[in-house]
C-alpha cells in the first residue's frame, strides 16, 4: 500500500566496537560513576558498562512520603527563586519535582558546566527542602532527604517576557513539551519495552540527567538522560529549541542489551481520549469532548498521509500500520475550536499535537496504536510506537485489526552486529557475547494542529456517527474533507472514492461539496454476516481525482454498538 522505501540504516553501530573494544581491553580500568558523566561519549560508556551489570532496583520511596495522597503532594510547591541558574542572566534554569504520592522513581540530576580551563564540570544537583514551601499540615523538617522526581526547564519563549515552563521529565522515561503558544497535553516516552502483550509492560526509567549549562546568547540547551531498565540501559541525548509556534526537542539515542526483551517499541507517544467525535460522553457532562489528541497521523511519503481517528472501545484495542518507509507520525489534536471542547479549565482547545521526525526515514515496520478504556482524563489511555523489523514478535496480543494491505518492498540495508570479546580484540578465551545495541536519531515537535508539510492533500476535520434503533439497519456515518486541493474541485466534478472494510460492508455513499469548498461524504455500515456484532468494523477510505489521491486515507475502528463505560463520580455527578 505504501510506495516509498528508504534504504537506510535504522540501526547504526558506528563508534559501538571502540566502546565495547575499549571496555574488554582494559578490564582494569575503573568503571565509571554517574558524576564522571562529561559527554555523550562518556554516557555511552557508561551505559555500555551498566548493561554487563545484574539490575540494581532504585530504593523504595521513604514514609511519610510512600503515604501521600493527592492532597498531600498539592500542597508542595518548588520556589522558583531557588531554581539552578535562576537570576544569572541565562535564557533557561532548572526546577526540580519532590517525590512522593504517585511520584516514586528517584533520578540523579547534575549540571555540566564550563571552566575557565575550558574542561568541563559535572555538579550535583543536591536535594534540599529549602527548596519548597510546605503548606501545613506538612512539614520541612519531617520530609526525608528522598532525592528528586524529575525536573523542569523554565525560561522566555522567543521574545516572551515571562518565563514559562518549557520541557519536563518525570516518571519513568516520560517527557513533554509544549510550545509557546501551547500548553502542556501528550507525552513522548524514550522507550517502551513489551506493550500491547499479553504480559506485563516494563518501564524503563531515566535514573540521570546531565544538563549542559547553556551561554547567555543560547537558543536551545542541552540535556544527558542515562536510561535503566532489568532488559536495557541506554544513553539519551535531547536538545531543545524552545519555540512559540513549534518547539523541538532533538534526541539521539543508543541502547544496550542486558536480556534482549521481546518487543521494544521506538519514539513511544502517549495521550488522552475520553469522548468526542464519534462517542458521547456521560448524560451529565455537557462538555462535547475530552481529549488531548483526536487521532493518528502517519506519513509514508511526501504526499502520503494516513489519518487514524481514535475510537474508545470498551476493552483495550491494538491497531497496526505496515508502513515501508517511515517519514513522521504523531498523535494530533487537529480540531482547535475552543466550543469544540466547551472546558475554561482543561482548556483542550490548546493542546499540542506531538509529532515524530526521523532523521533518516525509517523503513520496514510498523506502526501500532494502542487504546485503553481508561477510567477517566486524568489517566492516559493511547499509545502509539513505532516497530522496527527486530521488534516484530509472535505473540498473542490484545484483541486487534490490521488495517493496511501488506507488500513486498526492496530489501532495506539494516545491520544487527554483536561484538564479542574475540572481536574486540580481547585476549582470552572468553566466547561470551555483548548484546547489540540499537542506534536511533529523531526530532519531536509540539505544537499546534497538524504538521505545516501536510498542507496539500484534504483532511478529515469532523466525524458522526449515528447508529440506528433497529437491528440490522446500517450504522450511518459522516465524514468532513477539507484543505486547499479539495476547495478547486468544481462541485459538478466531484472526486471519487476508495473504499474498503473489514468484517462489514460500506453501502450509499454520498458526497457533496459545502459553501466553503469542503466535501462531506456520507455513507452507512452494515455487519458482515459473520459479525454477531462483538467484533469492530475496520474502515479505510481514500477521495481520489484524476487517479491522484487528494485526501489523506482516513482509518477508523468502528464499534457495531455504543460502547459502555462505568464513569466515576466526577463524570456522573452521583455517589
Amino acid at each position: 500500500m505504501y510506495f516509498d522505501v528508504c534504504v537506510a540504516r535504522l540501526f547504526s553501530f558506528s563508534g559501538l566496537a571502540s566502546v565495547l573494544a575499549l571496555l574488554l581491553t582494559a578490564p582494569a580500568a575503573q568503571a565509571l560513576d554517574l558524576i564522571d558523566v562529561r559527554d555523550f561519549e562518556s554516557l555511552k560508556k557508561l551505559a555500555a558498562e551498566r548493561s554487563q551489570q545484574p539490575y540494581d532496583p532504585a530504593a523504595a520511596l521513604p514514609e511519610p512520603l510512600a503515604s501521600w495522597q493527592y492532597d498531600d503532594y498539592m500542597k508542595v510547591k518548588y520556589r522558583p527563586e531557588r531554581a539552578t541558574w535562576f537570576d544569572q542572566g541565562l535564557p533557561f534554569w532548572l526546577e526540580t519535582f519532590h517525590r512522593g504520592f504517585v511520584q516514586t522513581d528517584l533520578v540523579e540530576l547534575f549540571t555540566l558546566n564550563p571552566s575557565p580551563s575550558g574542561d568541563t564540570i559535572s555538579q550535583r544537583i543536591a536535594f534540599n527542602t529549602n527548596d519548597f514551601a510546605y503548606d501545613e499540615p506538612l512539614k520541612a523538617d519531617e520530609i526525608p532527604p528522598a532525592g528528586h522526581a524529575g525536573f523542569r526547564v523554565v525560561g522566555p519563549f522567543p521574545n516572551q517576557p515571562d518565563a514559562q515552563e518549557m520541557l519536563s521529565f518525570i516518571g519513568s522515561s516520560y517527557f513533554r513539551g509544549r510550545s509557546g503558544n501551547t500548553i502542556y497535553g501528550a507525552s513522548a516516552r524514550g522507550l517502551a519495552i513489551n506493550i500491547a502483550m499479553m504480559q506485563e509492560e516494563e518501564f524503563p526509567d531515566f535514573r540521570a540527567f546531565w544538563i549542559q549549562m547553556p551561554s547567555a546568547e543560547s537558543d536551545q540547551i542541552a540535556i544527558l538522560a542515562f536510561m535503566d531498565s532489568p532488559s536495557v540501559t541506554g544513553a539519551y541525548r535531547f536538545r531543545l529549541l524552545p519555540g512559540n509556534d513549534v518547539t523541538r526537542v532533538k534526541v539521539q539515542a543508543q541502547v544496550f542489551y542486558r536480556d534482549r526483551p521481546e518487543k521494544i517499541a521506538l519514539a513511544p507517544l502517549t495521550s488522552m481520549w475520553m469522548w468526542g467525535d464519534g462517542l458521547e460522553g456521560p448524560p451529565k457532562d455537557s462538555r462535547p469532548s475530552v481529549h488531548d489528541s483526536d487521532g493518528l497521523l502517519i506519513q509514508t511519503g511526501s504526499e502520503e498521509w494516513r489519518w487514524r481517528a481514535f475510537a474508545r472501545q470498551s476493552y483495550p484495542s491494538v491497531t497496526s500500520t505496515d508502513v515501508d518507509s517511515l517519514h513522521g507520525f504523531g498523535l494530533i489534536q487537529r480540531n482547535r475550536a475552543f466550543y469544540h471542547y466547551d472546558d475554561h479549565n482543561a482548556r483542550y482547545d490548546k493542546r499540542p499535537s506531538v509529532w515524530i521526525k526521523p532523521d533518516m526515514p525509517w523503513p520496514n515496520g510498523r506502526i501500532e496504536l494502542l487504546e485503553l478504556p481508561g477510567a477517566h482524563e486524568g489517566i492516559d489511555n493511547l499509545a502509539a510506537y513505532w516497530l522496527p523489523p527486530e521488534a516484530d514478535v509472535e505473540s498473542e496480543q490484545t484483541p486487534s485489526a490490521d488495517d493496511t494491505e501488506t507488500s513486498t518492498p526492496p530489501a532495506a540495508e539494516i545491520s544487527v552486529v554483536a561484538a564479542s570479546n574475540q572481536a574486540a580484540n580481547q585476549p582470552n578465551d572468553s566466547t561470551e557475547t555483548i548484546e547489540p545495541s540499537l542506534e536511533f536519531a529523531y526530532e519531536v515537535s509540539f505544537f499546534a494542529g497538524d504538521p505545516p508539510e501536510h498542507n496539500v492533500l484534504g483532511r478529515a476535520t469532523n466525524l458522526n456517527v449515528t447508529r440506528p434503533e433497529k437491528a440490522g439497519e446500517p450504522i450511518e456515518l459522516e465524514i468532513r474533507f477539507a484543505g486547499p486541493v479539495l476547495r478547486s474541485l468544481p462541485a459538478d466534478s466531484p472526486p471519487s472514492i476508495e473504499s474498503k472494510a473489514i468484517a462489514g460492508e460500506i453501502c450509499e455513499q454520498e458526497l457533496k461539496r459545502t459553501d466553503e469548498g469542503d466535501w462531506i461524504l456520507r455513507f452507512g455500515v452494515t455487519l458482515e454476516e459473520d459479525n454477531p456484532g462483538d467484533r469492530p468494523v475496520e474502515l479505510s477510505l481514500q477521495l481520489v481525482s484524476e487517479e491522484q489521491p487528494v485526501s489523506e486515507t482516513f482509518g477508523y475502528l468502528l464499534p457495531p454498538t455504543e460502547p459502555e463505560f462505568v464513569y466515576p463520580a466526577v463524570y456522573t455527578r452521583q455517589e
